[in-house]
């Protein structure tokens, strides 16, 4: 099994120790039941709400934006681009920015196709989900019609950049040091040049 997605939308092998279905053992669940599932090496902080177990041959990706055709129930004014509300589809609950529209500003009752991209955490989203969009007073309702998979970057990339960044740095703070040291050294020869001219 593979649990994800983590804060960049990566998703990790996971083995299951034992599953618990109203505090009985049982061997396996099935859809739309409700279990407990003991998880091997795995930390409690690591599990946020909104996270899914696949199986392997799924090949999960997280996302980052995605696409829905939004039919608005409620809103008191206009619905424009940046425009932040939550997003709820199945477990996920977060807050998501319109960033595209297929119509200028959306009011009650027009519906349009909103291209969405998540405030905190890349979640994992199936074509034709339905979800809620709400906001205050603003109620709407849609469907995922596209998503656009994340890539996440691998930890040995990110370290490595951050290397070259601090090394780079690193050099010209020590070439600054150099050229104090040249100068602190010239200015010494020149005092006691001074001085022995002045005997």
């Amino acid at each position: 099994m593979h649990l994800g997605p983590d804060s960049v939308g990566r998703f990790y092998p996971v083995a299951v120790r034992s599953i618990q279905r109203k505090r009985l053992p049982v061997s396996e669940v099935r859809g739309s039941q409700t279990a407990s599932f003991a998880l091997k090496k795995v930390k409690r902080s690591l599990v946020r709400k909104g996270m899914v177990m696949l199986s392997r041959s799924v090949n999960p990706a997280g996302c980052w934006e995605f696409e829905a055709e939004i039919l608005v129930l409620h809103h008191p004014t206009t619905i424009s681009p940046k425009y932040q509300a939550v997003v709820h589809c199945g477990s996920i609950r977060q807050t998501a920015t319109i960033i595209g529209m297929s119509l200028p500003h959306m009011r009650t009752g027009d519906k349009a196709l909103c291209h969405f991209k998540f405030f905190k955490n890349p979640e994992y989203l199936r074509l034709d989900d339905r979800l809620i969009f709400r906001e205050g007073r603003t109620k709407a309702v849609g469907t995922i019609t596209k998503i656009y998979p994340c890539i996440p970057t691998s930890g040995g990339g990110g370290a490595a950049a951050g290397a070259t960044g601090k090394g780079l740095s690193g050099r010209g703070s020590r070439g600054r040091g150099g050229t104090r040291k040249k100068n602190k050294s010239a200015s010494a020869t020149e005092a006691s040049a001074k001085e022995e001219g002045q005997t």
